[in-house]
């Protein structure tokens, strides 16, 4: 795909919704938590804001990086200056208590993400599946739903598990199913399966992360067939500004910074909509899907 081909063969709707970024600092101001070892540059409102006014995005949904965990800053101060065009996903906190969910909403808040690692034993399966079923009851009232980043082993045991839960689920980045490795994926076979479940859903972002040497278009197979499977529960985000892979700490250092990738949202915008079968369905992700996942 060349430069020339960034722009999406439809046009972005109004009410276009970038249902996953991450806003850092300033640091001074917001710093992470204590013992974060993997810190990322400042990545300010201001910045994303910009983005959005190229790429035509009006809603966004602001996504808790790990590095506050459990903090809720500077999430809630964004929430608060962007108004009704903004949502939220808290950070994880198993231990959050009932009386913080309502403000929390009132705030713009509605869901929570869990990213549980890749590898997994029974025990830690069983684990993970408490926490689930321990939040998800309460959630419930609110209208609140359980964010996943998956991969690995963890991801193929967790999302047949997933059918079950009582509240809407959303499934980060494609499932970070990389495409060449799709057919015959017992794993892929279950999220398809999964989608069959009317409080399932799916961000058909991340073109980014699951291809090789900038080739976004690679991911348009794993794009359509969540698609096609449920079109009315799909929904995509930017991923912006995009952080990188986490890699070892350097000896005798205690953190590292890892840099943001070189990524173009409007790509990301063309591949989606080369891989919708219509204009219909390209604005249904982009606008009235997230309206109703959100409440916007």
């Amino acid at each position: 795909m060349s430069q020339e081909e960034f722009t999406p063969r439809f046009a972005v709707p109004r009410g276009a919704c970038d249902c996953h970024y991450h806003i850092f600092g300033p640091h001074e101001d917001y710093p992470p938590s204590e013992g974060t070892t993997h810190l990322m540059p400042d990545a300010l409102r201001a910045d994303h804001t910009a983005m959005r006014e190229r790429t035509g995005i009006e809603r966004m949904v602001l996504v808790q990086p790990g590095g506050y965990y459990p903090n809720n800053y500077p999430m809630l101060d964004i929430l608060a200056e962007e108004g009704d065009a903004a949502r939220g996903i808290a950070a994880y906190d198993q231990f959050i208590a009932d009386t913080e969910i309502p403000p929390l909403h009132e705030a713009g808040v509605r869901g929570m993400r869990m990213s549980p690692g890749r590898n997994v034993d029974d025990e830690r399966i069983q684990v993970v599946w408490d926490h689930i079923m321990s939040l998800a009851p309460r959630f419930e009232p609110h209208g609140w739903h359980l964010q996943f980043l998956l991969s690995g082993h963890m991801r193929d045991r967790l999302l047949p598990m997933l059918a079950d839960v009582p509240v809407p689920v959303v499934i980060d980045h494609l499932g970070l199913f990389r495409p060449e490795r799709i057919d015959g994926h017992a794993g892929f076979e279950a999220l398809l399966k999964l989608l069959k479940h009317d409080h399932v859903w799916v961000k058909v972002s991340g073109a980014d992360r699951v291809t090789r040497d900038g080739k976004f278009e690679d991911a348009i197979p794993v794009m359509k067939a969540l698609i096609e499977a449920a079109p009315d529960r799909m929904v995509w985000g930017t991923d912006w500004p995009h952080t990188g892979e986490r890699e070892p700490i350097p000896e005798g250092e205690d953190t590292v910074t890892v840099p943001y990738g070189d990524v173009d949202e409007r790509k990301c915008l063309a591949v989606l909509a080369d891989a919708c079968p219509d204009e219909a369905t390209f604005q249904a992700i982009l606008a009235e899907n997230p309206a109703r996942l959100y409440g916007f």
